[in-house]
């Protein structure tokens, strides 16, 4: 992006099809960062599921976000920044390996009939 879009034209200076594209990764990650900060969701659900995209993605964008704030004086996506910091200090594997995460590797033997069975869900009617 920086190659067709010099970083101190800020956000405003993106082409329209480019701004599209930086506002829907901008504008997802900063909503979803604000839930993390105001503690509504748990950030190492969001650290474990989006990893890494998380600070490549802040990184290809940041120089367009620092331009329009010193221009603007704007506080522009400054809740997908702090995402980004507590990512870049929380590696995801960090996060997978608290939670014990398991795998289960392609082509294993399905579990027996009866095992599925049992896991099942019963279900009762109300007469």
């Amino acid at each position: 992006m920086a190659h067709e879009h010099p970083a101190d034209s800020g956000w405003r200076g993106l082409s329209d099809e480019a701004r599209t594209h930086a506002n829907t990764i901008g504008l997802f990650y900063d909503d979803l960062a604000k839930l993390v900060a105001h503690g509504v969701i748990d950030q190492t659900l969001v650290i474990g599921s989006y990893g890494t995209n998380i600070v490549r993605l802040w990184d290809a964008l940041a120089a367009y976000v620092y331009t329009e704030r010193r221009e603007y004086r704007l506080h522009f996506w400054i809740y997908f920044e702090d995402l980004a910091a507590r990512t870049a200090s929380t590696h995801p594997e960090t996060v997978h390996a608290d939670l014990r995460l398991q795998s289960r590797p392609h082509g294993s033997d399905p579990p027996p009939r009866a095992t599925l069975a049992a896991a099942r869900p019963r279900t009762t009617s109300t007469g």
